[in-house]
């Protein structure tokens, strides 16, 4: 089974590889809001897009209201946008909003991970990883490849993952330490393993809920978790200068930014 699944994957790296991709460095668009960069790469971060999750070719053409997160980034994030930095979206699927960014922050250097081989651009300024931040492992053979590229910290972190709980918290402590100051850890969608039909609630019983969690940590109030310990919880106590919780278009489209003390 072992040796199926090394196959299996040299296979689809192979095929990720060879597959042609779109070249971002040759596109000029004259586009200066997030939220129309969004639309018109078909990312859900946007206010309304092609449905990227069709499965029948017949509902293609069907329209897909999206999450509305573009003037939520803009209002955090535009003291960004024409400097150099490094930024990490942990799911990026196909990449839209990845080259939605791309045209967004003219100097930013892209870093994208997912565990699928579906990410179709390609740049100067992007480099794709596969990893499945779920797995441990992975996580380990990340942080590697983080040194071999000289990549110690982010000015902006994205977790666009699963969305289930426990993945999300995970993220939060494996990444949130790589923010440089003043920078900005970013946790959209917090709410879907609550809402969405399609994701998973894996909180224990009793569990604080996440919105419930950025409020304890604005508070400085210690609380039980699973997964954040004591001195993590410490950690975002003195590094955390604020929380903001935004509501976008859909019942479930809720985000996050947590701004890490200058």
């Amino acid at each position: 089974m072992y040796l199926k699944e090394i196959i299996l994957r040299f296979y689809k790296i192979l095929i990720f590889r060879c597959k042609k991709k779109i070249d971002l460095d040759l596109q000029t668009l004259d586009i200066k809001s997030l939220n129309k960069l969004f639309n018109h790469f078909g990312t859900d971060k946007g206010t309304e897009v092609i449905n990227p999750y069709a499965k029948n070719s017949n509902n293609f053409d069907k329209k897909l209201i999206g999450h509305g997160y573009g003037d939520f980034y803009e209002s955090h994030l535009d003291i960004f946008k024409n400097i150099k930095i490094k930024i990490l979206e942990i799911g990026t699927w196909k990449g839209a909003s990845v080259a939605a960014f791309f045209h967004y922050f003219n100097k930013a250097e892209i870093f994208c991970i997912d565990k699928n081989f579906k990410f179709k651009f390609k740049s100067k300024r992007i480099k794709f990883y596969n990893c499945n931040t779920e797995n441990l492992s992975d996580i380990v053979k990340l942080e590697k490849y983080f040194t071999k590229k000289n990549v110690s910290y982010f000015d902006v972190i994205i977790d666009d993952g699963s969305h289930n709980y426990s993945d999300m918290l995970n993220n939060f402590k494996n990444f949130f330490k790589k923010i440089k100051p003043g920078g900005y850890y970013i946790v959209e969608d917090f709410n879907h393993y609550k809402i969405h039909p399609s994701y998973v609630n894996d909180s224990p019983n009793g569990a604080l809920d996440m919105e419930e969690i950025f409020q304890h940590i604005e508070k400085r109030a210690y609380f039980k978790s699973e997964i954040l310990n004591k001195d993590f919880q410490s950690f975002c106590f003195k590094n955390i200068s604020s929380i903001k919780v935004y509501k976008g278009i859909q019942k479930f489209s809720y985000i996050a930014f947590l701004k890490r003390n200058d």
